[in-house]
C-alpha cells in the first residue's frame, strides 16, 4: 500500500489553547465558504467532450489551529508535469457526466479520498494551461481532518499544507513559464505554478475581501 503523506503546521500547545484557535481557524473557514458560495456557486451539467477538459479537486480543513489545504506532488515518471505539486485531479471522461463528477473520481483514484458531491462548496473559475487544458477547479471546505487512503501510481506525496502560509509565499513568476501564470508559490523546495498558481491566487483574493 502505497501512503506518503506529509504534514506541516501542526505544534504542540495546551488543549485549551488548541481549542480556542480551532475554534477561530473555524470561524474563518466559515467565512471563507460563505464567500465562495456567494461568488463562486457550485455548478454542474452536461459537458462537450475534448481531451483537453478536465477538473481538480480543492479540499480544505480545519486541524490544529489552522487552515489546511491538501496538495499533490505528481510521480516523476508521468510525461505530463512529472514532479509538480498539484491539486488531485484529471481528464473528463465520458462516463463522469460532468465535471464535478471528474474531480470526485480522481480524488478517489488518486488519493482514497471519498468525498459526497453534497459536501462540495464551491466551482471556482475556469483556468488554462500552456497546453490547452480547460480546469474546472472544486472546492470542499470540511470541519475535520479527511481519511486519506492509498495513493495511485500517480502520486509521488500528498502534502497537508497551512492556506496561509502558503498563501503568504507569493512571488511573481519571473521564469521563462511567466505565461502560465503570473505569480508562483512555494512550499518548501517545491514550488506551485501553472494553473494550481492560479487557483491559489483566486482564493487569496476571495480572502481578501
Amino acid at each position: 500500500m502505497k501512503l506518503s503523506i506529509k504534514r506541516f503546521g501542526h505544534r504542540g500547545s495546551s488543549c485549551l489553547y488548541q481549542r480556542m484557535n480551532c475554534e477561530l481557524f473555524a470561524v474563518d473557514l466559515i467565512s471563507l465558504k460563505t464567500k465562495m458560495e456567494k461568488y463562486h456557486p457550485v455548478v454542474r451539467g452536461p459537458v462537450e467532450w475534448s481531451s483537453r477538459t478536465a477538473s481538480v479537486m480543492v479540499v480544505l480543513y480545519v486541524a490544529n489551529e489552522n487552515i489546511f489545504v491538501l496538495m499533490t506532488l505528481r510521480s516523476k515518471h508521468l510525461k505530463i508535469h512529472p514532479g509538480e505539486m498539484s491539486f488531485p485531479g484529471g481528464r473528463y471522461e465520458d462516463e463522469d457526466g460532468d465535471l464535478l463528477s471528474t474531480a470526485l473520481r480522481e480524488t478517489k483514484e488518486e488519493i482514497g479520498l471519498e468525498l459526497d458531491d453534497v459536501l462540495i462548496n464551491a466551482t471556482l473559475p475556469v483556468v488554462t494551461t500552456l497546453t490547452g487544458y480547460e480546469v474546472t477547479p472544486y472546492v470542499a471546505i470540511l470541519q475535520t481532518l479527511p481519511r486519506i487512503g492509498e495513493l495511485s501510481d500517480e502520486v509521488e506525496s500528498i502534502f497537508e499544507i497551512p492556506l496561509l502560509e502558503l498563501l503568504s509565499t507569493k512571488q511573481r513568476n519571473l521564469s521563462g513559464k511567466a505565461r502560465e501564470s503570473k505569480y508562483v508559490y512555494w512550499y518548501g523546495a517545491n514550488c506551485v505554478w501553472g494553473a494550481s498558481a492560479k487557483i491559489l491566487r483566486e482564493i487569496e483574493c476571495l480572502c481578501s475581501l
